[in-house]
């Protein structure tokens, strides 16, 4: 009894722990194999709808590619001259403005409006963050364009997987004991649906956010309001520190645009509403539907795989919590209902 407790409370969380600290050791990989499980998650519905009008599963994952691909080629051909041509004249302006000057005269506006700042000497420490930052930005550049190119891998794993995602979940459930078979078929079920559930509502969350922002910059007359909303999406996948990378960039536009800092307030604003949105109605929704976790809850395991496993260990800690949670309370659950803890019969433990 105490070694099977012991081994569903410990050595289940311990376990999943150990593998999450091997994969924050090999992070490219691990990235790798995280798009492509987030990929073939996302598209299983339409796959599993072709094969539901009578196509084999090969068939249906490569109608499904090709329309993703056709999809990808319209929105291209249609957004990406604009999306590259703001970019292009964001490039242009940074270049003919002289950020130290500007930041400089934004902090003095700041400092005029909220004289409690006037003694701070916010001038070097801006400069010196700038430095520092332009360091940053160069590195990770350069780490962007290396892991942009390795998870064009992703597609093609996310295809397979796909493709015989079932068949190894057939294989796995044939190799459980008879004894654990209706025990393991509910935990592997029920874990498919927390982190099907919490991805499909992580895209939601995303997606909201970003059109949030892009509104908000657009309301406020801040250009580029498109690439503005398409960072704070894209960065909304990293929980917390996510909102305040998202709101650089429009900051920054803020300053080359006008010259001062008359909107950083408004901006601030803005952000602060947008994410207190986010906070308040979308996240909830998505956590406690989808992995049944409090806010409190979540943001505890956010410091807690954070602190143990970096930026990566945030990027997975809702999930991976969700298994853990899942997989001990539905082992225990089955090994109590179907009686297979050991009890004792005339003084003698069995089981």
């Amino acid at each position: 009894m105490f070694w099977r407790n012991f081994f569903v409370f410990i050595g289940i969380p311990v376990t999943i722990l150990l593998f999450v600290w091997v994969a924050s050791k090999a992070i490219d990989i691990s990235l790798i194999v995280i798009i492509s499980v987030f990929l073939s998650v996302a598209l299983n519905p339409l796959v599993t709808y072709f094969e539901s009008v009578g196509l084999n599963r090969t068939v249906a994952t490569l109608i499904v590619f090709a329309s993703l691909l056709i999809l990808l080629g319209i929105l291209i051909f249609f957004l990406f001259p604009a999306f590259t041509n703001q970019f292009k004249t964001l490039a242009e302006q940074l270049q003919k403005v002289q950020l130290d000057v500007i930041i400089g005269k934004a902090i003095q506006d700041l400092k005029d409006k909220f004289p409690v700042l006037r003694g701070l000497d916010l001038e070097h420490k801006a400069q010196a963050l700038i430095a520092e930052y332009s360091i940053k930005a160069a590195s990770a550049l350069t780490s962007a364009i290396t892991m942009a190119v390795e998870l064009l891998l992703a597609p093609f794993v996310a295809f397979f997987i796909l493709k015989d995602g079932e068949k190894f979940k057939k294989k796995l459930i044939r190799a459980i004991p008879n004894r654990y078979f209706e025990m393991g078929l509910n935990v592997l079920d029920k874990i498919e649906a927390q982190v099907t559930g919490y991805i499909r509502g992580l895209v939601l969350e995303a997606t909201a956010l970003g059109v949030m922002s892009a509104i908000g910059s657009w309301i406020l007359g801040i250009n580029f309001a498109f690439v503005i909303g398409l960072v704070a999406g894209v960065a909304s996948f990293v929980p917390y520190i996510g909102a305040f990378v998202g709101a650089v960039p429009a900051l920054l536009i803020s300053v080359v645009q006008f010259g001062d800092g008359r909107m950083i307030l408004p901006l601030i604003i803005m952000f602060i509403i947008v994410h207190l949105i986010d906070d308040l109605v979308v996240q909830p929704l998505v956590y406690s539907h989808s992995v049944g976790m409090h806010p409190v809850e979540v943001v505890f395991v956010l410091l807690i795989f954070g602190e143990l496993f970096g930026l990566f260990g945030m990027l997975i800690a809702i999930p991976v919590e969700a298994i853990i949670k899942v997989s001990v309370r539905e082992i225990y659950w089955g090994l109590t209902h179907y009686k297979i803890i050991s009890v004792r019969y005339k003084g003698v433990e069995t089981g």
